[in-house]
């Protein structure tokens, strides 16, 4: 199976096969031999080479929210079309849980990467990060509150002219 997803504002083509109990993952030219056996639905435990790895996925057709040791990514499955689409970068709790720790304040300036917010969801902890360089315009949760997966949780208005971004 061929997909293209999009992370980071990078395209990353992924051909997947499977033969006996091992996956042949290939992402851009690099294959990797993969074991994966599902715990529960969206939990898997796999296997890449002597390296075990717990994952959580959580559902949808164009878009994920994968969990892999406290690191969430979100990545979406890109859609070849001819028209150049405008991607607006909202940042949604890719879990629900509860928000343990906001690490930024209104109006604060940060980097791509920065921690935001920190949630804790099945004794796991969930890092919310900057997807680019901006300004911190409005936070909707605050410490001990619940937060639902797919809300927006806070607001960050990109900075303008950011040659690291370009």
């Amino acid at each position: 199976m061929d997909l293209s997803y999009e992370y980071n504002n990078q395209l990353y083509t992924i051909t997947t096969a499977k033969k006996d109990n091992n996956y042949y993952v290939t992402i851009n030219d690099t294959t990797y031999t993969l074991m994966a056996n599902e715990i529960k639905p969206g939990h898997l435990k796999l296997t890449l080479g002597d390296k075990i790895i717990k994952a959580i996925i959580s559902p949808g057709q164009e878009e994920r929210y994968i969990f892999l040791e406290g690191d969430v990514y979100h990545i979406k499955r890109a859609i070849h079309t001819t028209k150049t689409r405008d991607t607006h970068d909202e940042i949604r709790s890719p879990i629900s849980g509860k928000v343990i720790k906001v690490q930024v304040q209104e109006n604060t300036s940060v980097r791509k990467g920065d921690t935001l917010m920190i949630i804790e969801a099945m004794k796991m902890e969930y890092r919310i990060t900057a997807p680019y360089t901006g300004t911190v315009t409005k936070i909707h949760f605050k410490e001990n509150d619940q937060i639902d997966m797919g809300v927006i949780p806070l607001e960050l208005q990109k900075q303008k002219n950011n040659k690291e971004e370009q």
